[in-house]
């Protein structure tokens, strides 16, 4: 069989620094099988490791609200679920009057909206290299893909997500992507977006589908496909959605896997 792989980005592809090890774009590069990302980062925060890897397909960004199709430093858009204004507003509301200690930014297809510079955006840019787009402060956000906040207390994250999801607004969803993520998008959108657009669209069957995560946000997309993978890194709730326990990402575990299941092995062994 000859599989199509669909992989979260940090975490799971990636390794502890970001980054992707030689290993891992030596065994993409040389297996012969078509790879889809699907990442709660922005399309232009995924080029540079789409370029590395040299991949061709339609990729899959913040969270599922977004497929596009890559072309070196430009992307088209084919598919995107937005929050509807009415329910991004209500969590706007929420968090500028019950937790105002809070930075909640957003992101449409192309930029990252920011109104406020802290120690979290500033880690952000460091880490994927994207840099915001400064809104004015309490404007209404509008035709938003995906709302962020970045909360490094489990407790405060927690007692957020919380008060989120008592709003009851069937049009969102909420996502823990780790490291103090939480993540806001259409209900409409979660990462089995992936899957369902390559089957819809015939370019890979259930059956091939192999998908790689390690966190919460990943879950949809595990339960999506027909091979789940959960890294050794991975959260135990995905673990148990898993069919395959791969090594770390830190241990190159999808690079293993793919050594092993590529149709060109011997091309594919990394030395």
């Amino acid at each position: 069989m000859q599989y199509y792989l669909i992989s979260d980005l940090d975490h799971t592809l990636l390794n502890e620094q970001g980054r992707l090890s030689q290993r891992t774009i030596h065994a993409v590069v040389s297996s012969g099988l078509s790879l889809m990302l699907a990442s709660a980062r922005m399309p232009a925060q995924m080029l540079d490791v789409i370029n590395q890897l040299q991949l061709k397909g339609p990729q899959t960004a913040l969270n599922g609200a977004v497929v596009f199709q890559p072309n070196q430093d430009k992307f088209e858009i084919l598919n995107q679920h937005a929050i509807p204004d009415p329910a991004a507003q209500k969590v706007q509301e929420l968090i500028e009057s019950v937790f105002p200690q809070l930075n909640l930014t957003w992101m449409d297809a192309f930029a990252w909206h920011v109104s406020t510079y802290d120690q979290g955006v500033a880690n952000e840019i460091f880490y994927t290299g994207i840099k915001p787009v400064y809104d004015v402060h309490n404007r209404p956000i509008q035709n938003a893909l995906q709302m962020l906040l970045i909360i490094e207390d489990p407790i405060l994250l927690k007692k957020v997500k919380s008060a989120i999801l008592s709003l009851q607004s069937a049009e969102i969803a909420v996502h823990e992507a780790g490291d103090g993520y939480l993540t806001i998008n259409a209900a409409s959108a979660d990462k089995s977006q992936a899957a369902h657009y390559l089957i819809n669209h015939g370019l890979a069957s259930y059956d091939q589908l192999m998908a790689f995560g390690d966190d919460e946000n990943d879950l949809p997309l595990l339960k999506s496909v027909s091979h789940p993978v959960a890294m050794a890194n991975a959260s135990q709730n995905v673990k148990e959605s898993a069919e395959i326990i791969a090594l770390s990402n830190e241990k190159d575990g999808i690079a293993q896997i793919i050594e092993r299941i590529a149709p060109n092995k011997d091309q594919v062994r990394y030395t």
